[in-house]
């Protein structure tokens, strides 16, 4: 019997833990998470805790004998869970701190991109240091995109046109060395998902599409994400063959050169788990890198690992074992799903809203997010993050986009959704 443990309490570990569950091996499956998701919480040995400590994470694998471990959430991967896990010889499915550096660091990643020959495919950058003029003469003859540095869930990017109008409405004042501006760019935006095994061996999801802005029509505030999309034949319209072989290379070749960089640090294992590559295809048929991530996507990991035909833990074992042989394999229709979200998102809020799901609907569908449970009355209430995720599969995007958004009248709360 195996012991597993899954770090993260969110939608995206809901369905990480409901895909290790439809294994044909028998396990045990702990979670060690920051909420009591309802679902993992059935599911799964929940231990919740405000922050992910040192100390507790050794006490709960010391205790629970657990073979291997899956990393949810950036932000564990920020503090170096995976070093300790590895360091206690736990296989952890999460890259070591430094490789975890391509999502942590924007300033990092485009440094990276240029130092490995892929600078043709990052736009044009500056990084801020305290040369307001070197700055407004950037801004001047283009539009921008101001990142700032680190994690923000989803939050820390600033486009101009949407969140700005003027370089002159930027507040200098707020700004240091970590910022980075980038020269906008206008396009259709997609993800690419890999998993590697820590020696370079890498598989690749399907192309997928997501969706961060509140509002309809890519308006209002960006957030962690509102819903994501694929077309049938695990496709996006936009893209032919060369676009996916290209943003293909373009992670194997990032996922290479970590391994190269952690080898000369002597770093053990190379990088293992998934990366997710962000870019967007420009109107003149051009592939930028937008960004990297250092984990599955969320919501894009819940519709991919949906969509996995493969069994997902005898997957995780090959990741573990640092030999990954298998094919990835995928259901070929369309699928299409959205969050939906408490008033207020993405602002915090410390209120919590009833959320009343109508019996018909197809429990399958739905994903648990930041919910609670009562469990004497098996109600539930939204928290102050996404809520629920819903999802459809179908012949094509306009037959899921008929289907979800009659079917997800039957949610009523006072949610939010596109």
């Amino acid at each position: 019997m195996l012991n597993i443990l899954v770090i993260g309490s969110g939608a995206r570990e809901a369905m990480i833990v409901r895909k290790l569950s439809e294994s044909k091996q028998n396990s045990n499956i702990y979670c060690l998470g920051t909420s009591r998701n309802p679902y993992i919480d059935k599911k799964t040995n929940l231990y919740v805790h405000d922050f992910i400590l040192t100390d507790i994470v050794l006490k709960f694998i010391n205790e629970n004998l657990i073979d291997f471990a899956i990393i949810g959430p950036e932000v564990p991967l920020r503090d170096g869970i995976s070093n300790l896990l590895e360091n206690n010889d736990i296989p952890c499915i999460g890259p070591l701190k430094i490789y975890a550096q391509i999502e942590t660091s924007k300033i990092f990643a485009r440094k990276f991109i240029d130092k490995i020959g892929l600078s043709n495919y990052s736009p044009n950058y500056i990084v801020f240091n305290n040369n307001y003029e070197k700055i407004k003469s950037f801004s001047e003859s283009k539009k921008i995109v101001v990142k700032y540095d680190g994690l923000h869930s989803g939050k820390g990017v600033k486009v101009q046109g949407v969140d700005f109008n003027d370089f002159s409405e930027i507040d200098i004042s707020n700004i240091n060395d970590n910022v980075i501006f980038e020269e906008k760019l206008e396009g259709e935006e997609f993800s690419l998902i890999s998993v590697t095994d820590g020696n370079g061996r890498i598989q690749h999801f399907p192309p997928i599409q997501d969706y961060k802005r509140l509002l309809n029509n890519d308006l209002g505030p960006n957030t962690g994400s509102m819903g994501c999309l694929i077309n049938n034949n695990n496709s996006l319209d936009f893209l032919n063959e060369n676009d996916i072989f290209l943003a293909e290379k373009i992670n194997k070749q990032i996922i290479d050169n970590l391994n190269s960089f952690g080898k000369i640090k002597n770093y053990r294992p190379g990088y293992r788990g998934f990366i997710y590559g962000s870019y967007i295809k420009t109107k003149d048929d051009k592939l930028y890198i937008i960004e990297f991530n250092c984990r599955l996507g969320d919501p894009e990991g819940i519709i991919l690992l949906n969509m996995l035909k493969n069994d997902f833990l005898e997957l995780c074992l090959e990741l573990t074992s640092g030999y990954l042989k298998t094919d990835l394999e995928f259901r070929k229709n369309a699928s299409l799903g959205v969050y939906l979200v408490p008033k207020n998102y993405p602002k915090k809020t410390y209120e919590k809203y009833d959320i009343y799901i109508n019996k018909s609907l197809n429990k399958q569908n739905i994903v648990y997010g930041n919910v609670e449970e009562d469990i004497k009355e098996l109600h539930l209430y939204s928290l102050s993050s996404r809520s629920l995720f819903y999802f459809v599969e179908g012949t094509s995007i306009l037959d899921c986009r008929n289907k979800l958004y009659n079917d997800i009248k039957l949610v009523n709360g006072n949610l939010h959704y596109r």
